[in-house]
């Protein structure tokens, strides 16, 4: 009998996501329908968090088989429910995907097959494709911020107090890049060089905002001294300083 690898979740946020949500659970689905094919036997849910959605994403949660559905009291944002998921799951691997984005066949056989072989690795990150023209410049730190191109051991998501819920994280939609930036200081990691899931710019969202400086090359953009509308708040200082001096006690580096 092939002994079976412990449980992997695979977390989802969702905010009136009524257009993209059944696209995003089948590209889930599919996901490990592909890593069981391979011969990866292990434990998967897929958690939903309904951020008190305003339109019909609840009705269209009720109707999906296989999913698990958490459901908001109030809006509290993508860092908090995704926290929440984890706390109600007993994955100890833990994927995170956004309810409009998805996942290719080979994103959670590729992540796992890596972890699985290499004890020491905490967490390990692949290329995100994106629906929209990028230089090739903004790849490199795009992979290492996105939220879905990623699976991490929830030891070490415990470890950094899981993703910032303060407001001013969730107003500037910077939760996802502190978070990554604690796990790389932490532990060990590494990039598998293989596109594994997409990332689709919704109007508003943080990568549509982006279009314009993504489309142009690193020198070139910032030769045109433009202005990017972003400044660390006196909260984020406090809350990124106060991570990263507690990932530092946990590397033992200061007391």
């Amino acid at each position: 009998m092939t002994p079976r690898t412990p449980g992997a979740a695979i977390i989802i946020p969702a905010y009136n996501a009524a257009k993209t949500i059944v696209r995003t659970l089948n590209s889930a689905r599919a996901s490990i329908a592909h890593c069981r094919a391979q011969g990866l036997a292990a434990d998967f849910e897929i958690v939903v968090v309904d951020d008190c959605s305003a339109d019909v994403t609840a009705a269209i949660l009720k109707g999906q088989q296989g999913v698990r559905v958490l459901a908001n009291d109030i809006n509290r944002g993508a860092a908090f429910s995704r926290n929440r998921a984890v706390r109600e799951t007993a994955g100890q691997f833990l994927f995170f995907l956004d309810a409009d984005d998805v996942f290719y066949p080979n994103h959670v056989h590729t992540c796992l097959q890596a972890l699985l072989a290499e004890d020491s690795l905490g967490y390990v990150f692949t290329r995100v494709k994106v629906d929209m023209p990028m230089h090739e410049d903004w790849r490199p730190s795009l992979d290492e911020s996105c939220p879905i191109n990623f699976c991490v051991r929830r030891v070490w998501h415990d470890m950094i107090q899981g993703f910032p819920e303060e407001p001013d994280f969730r107003k500037h939609g910077t939760e996802d890049t502190l978070y990554r930036a604690c796990l790389r200081r932490l532990v060990n990691h590494r990039k598998i060089d293989t596109e594994t899931c997409e990332q689709f710019a919704s109007p508003g969202n943080a990568l549509d905002r982006q279009r314009e400086k993504f489309a142009h090359a690193k020198k070139d953009w910032q030769s045109k001294g433009i202005d990017d509308g972003f400044r660390m708040t006196p909260e984020m200082e406090r809350v990124a300083i106060a991570r990263f001096e507690h990932v530092a006690r946990l590397r033992g580096e200061i007391k």
